[in-house]
């Protein structure tokens, strides 16, 4: 199944476990291999820049309704600053405000 960014962008993100995570707000795509590297989902309400980085190999699942990943918790620290993110690599929602 293919998705274009308009059905991938808002989707809910939640782990295998049920927590919810927030919505992807963008991608971090490899310019060589055109891959998505990462996912950027945002967290709670408000206007607050601070998102997770979700790596592309922590998606166990993607369809209309959601996206699923491993539980986060307990690992390495996921959580980062998007505008640190945007200057290491640009991310569609960066590059589409520009646009």
């Amino acid at each position: 199944m293919r998705m274009s960014w308009s059905q991938l962008k808002n989707l809910p993100v939640e782990t295998l476990t049920g927590k919810k995570l927030g919505h992807v707000i963008g991608l971090v795509i490899d310019p060589e291999t055109h891959d998505v590297v990462q996912y950027e989902v945002k967290q709670g309400l408000g206007f607050s820049r601070h998102a997770l980085l979700i790596g592309a190999s922590q998606v166990i699942s993607i369809s209309v309704e959601k996206m699923t990943v491993e539980d986060l918790y307990g690992q390495a620290k996921a959580t980062t600053n998007a505008k640190n993110a945007e200057a290491a690599t640009p991310t569609l929602s960066g590059l589409a405000s520009k646009g």
